[in-house]
């Protein structure tokens, strides 16, 4: 009995040290609560941040506006990269400064709801529509996807933000949204999840398209499904279509040509 007691010291540290060794390889507090791999965040677990833990680091421990496709970019890194090639190439990431026009500071949801940073638009030429599936504009899906398809390779892309404002004429969900504009139009250009142009619970992008303050020239209320809305290279507001207006009409083509012959402003990223 005494020589058993003898060994209880050693025992009861070595237990100790064995839950040690286990808790250090614990899954952590925040991959935990972000149900993500310690290698979503870490070069390797427990060690240095990758370019999503450092954005996590510095935004509250937060990933509510995260793109991770935007944000790869200014690390420079593949947006499919894990552990050690997920470390940034970029020297001063997170702190990147590219210069982001008031209109694209905006994060939004994709038609599948992931996080878009329409940051990731800097220097595009962008039509941004409100759009409906069962209105009598929506044949205009493929005078847009015509448009689209022309001058992508440009630099032109079109935003296309589903809404039911207007005679509750988008009533399905995103992903009927999605399968209406792919199988019947062929829709190729980034579609988002639906929200409200309009009212109290207005998106803040649609409040500031449409805020005479912030939109002196083009603003005002949204007057019907496709409405239009052309944003140069630099991010400046510099036409609005009506929603009856086709995009194939030479005044839409005209305006969207002209800008995209304009010079792309260089991303500071020093």
């Amino acid at each position: 009995m005494i020589r058993t007691l003898r060994w209880l010291p050693a025992l009861c540290v070595g237990l100790l040290l064995l839950g040690l060794g286990s808790q250090a390889h614990a899954t952590p507090a925040f991959a935990k609560k972000e149900n993500k791999p310690c290698v979503y965040c870490h070069v390797v677990p427990g060690g240095p941040r990758n370019f999503r833990g450092l954005y996590y680091a510095t935004h509250n421990h937060s990933f509510a506006d995260f793109d991770n496709e935007y944000e790869a970019k200014l690390a420079g890194v593949s947006p499919d990269a894990m552990g050690p090639d997920a470390k940034p190439t970029v020297a001063d990431y997170p702190n990147v400064h590219v210069d982001v026009p008031p209109v694209l500071r905006f994060v939004m949801k994709d038609i599948d709801g992931n996080n878009v940073n329409l940051a990731r638009y800097v220097g595009k030429v962008i039509l941004i529509v409100n759009t409906a599936s069962l209105c009598g504009n929506t044949p205009q899906y493929a005078a847009l996807e015509q448009l689209y398809e022309k001058y992508k390779d440009k630099g032109f892309v079109i935003l296309g933000f589903p809404s039911n404002d207007f005679g509750h004429q988008e009533p399905g969900d995103n992903q009927q949204i999605k399968q209406f504009c792919t199988s019947k139009y062929h829709v190729t250009f980034p579609m988002f999840s639906k929200i409200d142009v309009k009212g109290d619970t207005q998106a803040p992008l649609y409040k500031f398209l449409t805020d005479k303050e912030t939109d002196p020239k083009f603003g005002g209320p949204i007057e019907w499904n496709f409405a239009k809305f052309l944003i140069s290279r630099s991010g400046e507001i510099v036409a609005r279509f009506p929603a009856g207006l086709s995009p194939a009409k030479p005044e839409v083509v005209a305006a969207i040509e002209h800008q995209l012959e304009q010079p792309a402003p260089s991303e500071n990223t020093n």
